[in-house]
């Protein structure tokens, strides 16, 4: 940090260039709508080659030969502007922004294109709309904002994982994340996993979000098939920030926010929760229950009552700071963009921590006039010290009759009846961390050979240390006879090494016809390795690490790697930027497939009619822009195993005193990618001078050649093999919209994004049901992992409200399991028999939601007004359903228990009319089973940011040798509407799209209060 910090301020001070001065002079102060000063801007006497710059806070000073002469001021993303000098010593100006030129430069994959000549969809974000409060994120600043990304965080932990699906989930087993690349790198973003609790964190969160300048989504084939076997799920491209001309700008940020839980899961009090399980045992064996927690009441340590939830979570506290330079060299020759950060986070759960520093250096430079380099490198370090995921559901679980100290030595009570471990004793005497450092770097040279002709040549790296530690003490122990519960270490190295060559060509015929063709090649080597000990007995309580075990149990290392090279070739052509074709074609070989079908290709083509330059076009004044564009290709997906297609060795056990090695996996040699052909047909429009731009698409997305581990005879000594069979299909529209409604005075920027996606599975191996958990399931016909389970219809109010009548008209009752099965009784949950044999069986299970929203966007506003700025963001996700695991995890455990205050609506008596069962110590009649009891509604509208700024007048700033400087408050996910009971409705524990929308009890998200202050000097 303090490295980086003399590299700002030495950066700073070397090339801060030295002002000239005159006395026959004009000067002045350039700034923006907003009143801040623009560094930067070029003021030119106009026909002369006399030019200077604005120095840091938009300050200049420029000599002109005579009195007729006429400044240009002129700016990149502004309307330039001219200013006659007369008689006057002093101009000072505002410089308009230009909407058009803004958003004229996109990047589209290995190179920029202009917007207005894109024949394929493109989603952006600026630098502007990125969250920049304490715990932002990449996942939070996207969430609503491009039309067709969804966004669903796995939990409210800083750096949780997320799962990001683009126009629907598009592979089974293989993976749906789409492919990021950080300024030209592609990057490793499989999430990493936690010890013993298999939460997964994004590798997103190694990236400063203030170093962010653009996000570009690349969404159709015709934009995404550059990147071939990855790019079946879309790339996200992400651009930092580099350095802009003029004297050096040093940035400092400050962000501090105070965090709080949104909600709590209510549960049940002392009393509630006694008569419940005292009610529970009755129903289960006949008799009261001898538990001496719940029968004596007078016990001191059981006497009071508590919510554990009051106990474990807190108000916590969090800061965010950066620091950057930036500027350019006096000839232009050089720019530079240095920046640190640091944040503190403590979560809302005790006893957590989360520390991270940042470091990122980018350096443009030019070497010959046909020479140029750039350098550039993003750090990341940072320590969590956390709590097991499961413990969300042990508070919620703790009896509330449980005091968390003795009451009468005031110490804490490890053990709860001598054999329950106290949640609290857990948070404060374990150890849960994680401790990882991540850098990515690049390094490119580019030639100008000739006229439009230059080559590009790069080396990239992203390399990862991430090391995960638990210890548990004695005092943890439930077991008298060890030392410690156990003592885990697991450190895991990535490295991913990209070499990138690529030859660029543009030509102009007759300056109506355009042509732009590339030519590439890539090669890139993955390795990881991961390694996994176990010890227990350790010799001192003071000595975590697994040096301090006086066994080790257990002992795994994995090595792994994967190669795939590439080449790749895309031509562009547009005639007077009116008609734009676009052709490419990828050529990808992967380690990971059968040496059959190592090798495959990925097309695309692409079109575009700009009508907006026809005649008729040009005479619609209030019509600026106006594009309908197609497009069809093919992705791929490479996301299986390194060594899925050539089968597997284990170790098992010894045979004649040596190792054996057993095969336990089949090797498949025509295993190959799974592939995606997508259709995109849409319209891009602009009104009024670029004041209102609505974009619009709709697409058609198959994929095919699922990878699946099909079932084979175990007659050949094993029981699958991995194969590709199956296909799923996507369809969807997409609708954005963004315009200036005021602009003079009170101004009044909004937008809008809308999607909606139908999945559907449509191949399945054998045309049989895939079912990989007891939630979700895969069935031709139906949507990507709906949940499947028992239909439930009600509780019975009486023993004899449970009639069956058989089709030949015999009356009895309905029945669990079999026949001769155990009959259902008042207080017994009614489950719908579905094939209507009188039994109550997995025969009878069926579909009863879906995970998959129906529609979901965002609603951004902005107003601004004499330096102050007010916005709201609006994020909504509509149709969806969500799996509460967690309310049925406590309410139907076979453990002792708390219990959800849905018990307080339990039935107890006959004729008793309700919709939650009878308690029954273990459950015999499975009223608990996985059924649509626990579905709810994922459907939320959530004012996920409300802000407010103020920009500080520049005279008060100058008395601070600031140049400009904005203080803001702000709110953090400050309203939710919507049905769900649980935390949050915004959950989902698995990553896989067989696993979407069941909440297992994640760490809870959270409600943040933001202060920010923002300095330029």
């Amino acid at each position: 940090m303090l490295m980086l910090l003399s590299l700002i301020l030495t950066v700073s001070g070397l090339t801060n260039p030295a002002r000239a001065q005159t006395s026959a002079s004009i000067s002045g102060m350039v700034k923006d709508s907003k009143g801040e000063g623009l560094p930067g801007v070029s003021v030119r006497v106009k026909n002369t080659n006399m030019v200077v710059q604005t120095s840091g806070n938009g300050a200049y000073r420029i000599t002109v030969p005579n009195r007729q002469a006429v400044l240009v001021f002129s700016y990149i993303g502004f309307l330039p502007l001219e200013r006659s000098v007369a008689n006057t010593t002093e101009i000072n100006i505002t410089l308009r922004e230009d909407a058009q030129s803004l958003e004229d430069v996109v990047v589209v994959g290995y190179v920029t294109q202009e917007k207005r000549e894109i024949t394929g969809s493109i989603g952006s974000i600026k630098a502007d709309q990125i969250d920049q409060f304490s715990g932002g994120s990449l996942n939070t600043s996207l969430q609503g904002k491009i039309s067709g990304l969804q966004i669903t965080t796995n939990s409210g932990e800083p750096g949780a994982g997320a799962n990001i699906t683009l126009r629907g989930a598009s592979s089974i087993n293989g993976a749906s994340q789409p492919l990021f690349i950080i300024d030209g790198i592609p990057v490793d973003n499989d999430s990493y996993q936690s010890l013993n609790d298999g939460a997964s964190f994004s590798p997103l969160n190694d990236i400063n979000p203030s170093d962010i300048a653009s996000i570009e989504v690349l969404k159709d084939a015709a934009t995404a098939s550059i990147y071939g076997s990855r790019a079946s799920n879309g790339v996200i491209i992400i651009t930092t920030k580099k350095g802009l001309s003029g004297d050096p700008r040093i940035n400092f940020s400050l962000n501090s926010s105070a965090t709080e839980l949104t909600r709590k899961v209510a549960t049940l009090n002392a009393v509630q929760f006694r008569n419940a399980y005292i009610e529970s045992i009755f129903n289960s064996t006949g008799a009261l229950t001898t538990k001496v927690s719940v029968i004596d009441s007078l016990n001191p340590i059981y006497r009071e009552s508590y919510n554990w939830q009051d106990i474990m979570y807190r108000q916590a506290f969090q800061n965010k700071m950066d620091i950057s330079v930036s500027g350019a060299s006096k000839e232009k020759t050089v720019d530079y963009y240095v920046s640190a950060g640091y944040r503190d986070l403590k979560p809302v759960v005790i006893q957590t921590n989360y520390d991270q520093i940042f470091g990122s250096a980018r350096v443009n430079y030019k070497i010959t006039s046909a020479i140029k380099g750039s350098t550039n490198f993003n750090l990341s370090n940072y320590a969590y010290n956390r709590q097991d995921n499961n413990i969300i559901s042990r508070y919620l679980g703790t009896l509330p009759v449980f005091s968390p100290y003795d009451p009468i030595s005031g110490e804490i009570i490890p053990l709860f009846e001598g054999s329950k471990v106290n949640p609290l004793a857990q948070a404060l005497y374990a150890n849960n961390e994680i401790k990882r450092w991540r850098l990515l770097g690049k390094q490119e040279l580019s030639f100008t050979i000739a006229k439009g002709l230059s080559f590009r040549t790069n080396a990239s790296l992203d390399y990862s240390n991430t090391n995960s530690y638990y210890f548990a003490p004695p005092i943890l122990s439930t077991n008298s006879s060890s030392k410690s519960v156990f003592s885990d270490y697991r450190p895991e190295l990535r490295t991913s090494f990209t070499n990138e060559n690529l030859l660029t060509y543009k030509l102009k015929v007759k300056k109506n016809h355009n042509f732009d063709f590339l030519l590439g090649q890539s090669y890139q080597l993955y390795k990881s390795t991961s390694t996994y000990v176990r010890g227990i007995d350790n010799i001192d309580n003071q000595i975590t690490s697994i040096n301090g075990s006086s066994k080790i149990i257990s002992f795994n290392q994995s090595e792994q790697e994967n190669l795939l090279v590439s080449f790749f070739t895309k031509a562009n052509y547009n005639y007077k930027s009116r008609y734009l074709f676009s052709l490419l074609v990828r050529q990808d070989a992967s380690s990971r497939f059968g040496e059959n079908n190592r090798t495959a290709y990925f097309p695309a083509v692409s079109a575009g009619w700009r009508f907006s330059d026809e005649q008729f076009g040009k005479k619609l004044s209030w019509l600026s822009e106006g594009k309908l564009r197609a497009s069809y290709g093919i992705t791929g997906n490479q996301s299986i195993g390194n060594y899925a297609a050539q089968g597997s060795i284990s170790r098992g056990g010894t045979y004649l005193n040596q190792t054996a090695l057993l095969a336990d996996g089949l090797a498949n040699p025509d295993l190959r990618w799974e592939n995606t052909r997508q259709l995109d047909v849409g319209m891009d429009l602009s009104f009024l001078k670029g004041r209102v731009n609505i974009t619009t698409d709709y697409y058609i997305k198959n994929t095919d050649d699922l990878l699946f581990d099909v079932q084979i005879p175990t007659q050949t000594g094993y029981s699958s093999l991995p194969f590709n069979f199956g296909s799923i299909g996507n369809k969807g529209f997409e609708f954005a919209i963004d315009g200036t409604i005021l602009q003079k005075g009170l101004t009044w920027n909004a937008a809008v994004t809308f999607g909606l996606n139908r999945n559907t599975v449509k191949e399945l191996p054998d045309n049989q049901d895939y079912r990989p958990n007891a939630f979700n399931l895969a069935r031709i016909g139906e949507a990507v992992g709906v949940f499947y389970g028992y239909k439930a219809l009600g509780v019975y109010s009486r023993d004899e409200d449970n009639v069956y009548t058989s089709a030949d008209g015999t009356v009895s009752q309905y029945k669990m399991g079999s026949s001769t099965g155990a009959v259902y009784k008042g207080g017994d949950v009614i489950y719908e028999d579905l094939n209507g044999d009188g039994i109550i069986n997995i025969d009878d299970q069926q579909i009863i939601g879906n995970p998959t929203p129906k529609s979901f966007g965002g609603i951004q506003n902005t107003f601004g007004y004499k330096g102050f700025q007010l916005s709201f963001f609006i994020n909504y996700v509509f149709g969806n359903d969500v799996f509460n695991n967690l309310i049925r995890g406590i309410d139907g455990s076979h453990f002792d228990t708390n219990y959800s205050t849905n018990q307080l609506r339990r039935w107890r008596q006959q004729g008793d009319v309700t919709d939650i069962p009878r308690l029954v110590k273990g459950d015999p009649m499975q009223n608990y089973a996985v059924s649509s009891r626990f579905l709810e509604d994922g459907s939320f509208v959530r004012l996920q940011n409300i802000a407010l700024g103020y920009n500080i007048p520049g005279k008060l700033v100058k008395k601070f040798a600031a140049s400009t400087a904005n203080i803001g408050i702000s709110v953090q996910n400050l309203l939710t509407f919507g049905s769900y009971t649980g935390y949050d409705p915004e959950v989902s524990t698995g990553s896989n799209p067989l696993g979407f929308g069941v909440d297992n009890g994640a760490f809870p998200k959270t409600r943040s209060f933001n202060f920010s202050l923002n300095v330029r000097f």
